[in-house]
C-alpha cells in the first residue's frame, strides 16, 4: 500500500520482532514470507544440504539467510561479480558470477555434489542451469516464469529426462507461515537486507531504481 494512512482489521496485523525498525518490518510480509516458504515449505532442506539462490533481490537474500538459519550450505549465483563478497558476508558458501561463467550449472553441481533445493527467481535466463545444478532428486521452487521481455520458461526435455527433480510453484504464504517466520526472525535476531530507502515524495524514483534491477536487498519507501 503506497499510502500514508490505512485502516485495517486488527486480525490482519501481527506482532513484529522487537529488534526490527519499520523499514525492516516492511520487507517481511511479501519478500520475507516468500523466501521463508520457499525454503521451509517443501519439507527440505535439512542441515548440511545445499540450497541455491539466484541473484541478490529481496527474496533471494531472505532465502539465503533462512537457509543458513537451518544449518544448510548455500550456493549463490549473481550477474554482478562485485556482489560476491556481500553474498559471502551473508553466509553464502559458494558464489558464482554468471557474467564470468554463463554455463554455471555443471560447475555448481561438481563443487556441491548437487543442489538439494533451488530457489529459482531468475526465470528463463537461469532455469536450465538450475536444473543442471540439481541433484537427481532435487527440488526446484519456481518463483519467476517470465523475463522482463515476456519470454517464458522452457522445459528442456534433454535435460529433464535425465533428472527426477521436483518442480513446484509458490505464491507468498499465509498468516500461520508469517507468524512462524517472525518467531524465527525474532529468535535469531535476523535483520533484513535493505538496499536503499526513498522518501514518500520520491516514490516514482524508488520504482525506477528498483526496475533497473541492480539491487542488493529491498528498496523501501518511507511513509513518514
Amino acid at each position: 500500500m503506497l499510502t500514508e494512512y490505512a485502516v485495517l482489521d486488527e486480525q490482519w496485523a501481527v506482532r513484529l520482532p522487537d529488534h526490527l525498525d519499520w523499514h525492516e518490518a516492511a520487507t517481511l510480509t511479501c519478500a520475507g514470507l516468500t523466501g521463508w516458504n520457499a525454503v521451509t515449505g517443501a519439507g527440505i532442506p535439512k542441515p548440511g544440504q545445499w540450497v541455491l539462490v539466484v541473484g541478490s533481490g529481496g527474496v533471494s537474500l531472505f532465502a539465503l539467510q533462512f537457509a543458513k538459519l537451518l544449518g544448510c550450505h548455500v550456493a549463490a549465483v549473481t550477474s554482478r561479480g562485485e556482489k560476491a563478497d556481500r553474498l559471502r558476508a551473508l553466509g553464502a558458501d559458494l558464489v558464482i558470477s554468471t557474467s564470468d561463467m554463463p554455463q554455471w550449472g555443471a560447475t555448481v553441481r561438481d563443487q556441491t555434489g548437487g543442489i538439494d533445493l533451488v530457489i529459482e527467481t531468475g526465470g528463463p535466463a537461469t532455469f536450465a542451469q538450475s536444473l543442471i545444478a540439481s541433484t537427481l532428486y532435487g527440488h526446484i521452487v519456481l518463483l519467476t516464469l517470465q523475463d522482463t521481455k515476456g519470454g517464458s520458461i522452457q522445459l528442456p526435455a534433454a535435460l529433464y529426462q535425465r533428472s527426477l527433480a521436483t518442480i513446484s510453484r509458490l505464491f507468498v504464504g499465509n498468516r500461520t507461515n508469517l507468524e512462524a517466520m517472525l518467531r524465527a526472525v525474532s529468535q535469531h535476531r535476523l535483520r533484513p537486507v535493505i538496499d536503499k530507502v526513498f522518501a514518500f515524495t520520491e516514490a516514482g524514483d524508488a520504482y525506477r531504481y528498483f526496475q533497473q534491477g541492480d539491487v542488493f536487498g529491498k528498496v523501501i519507501i518511507d511513509g513518514a
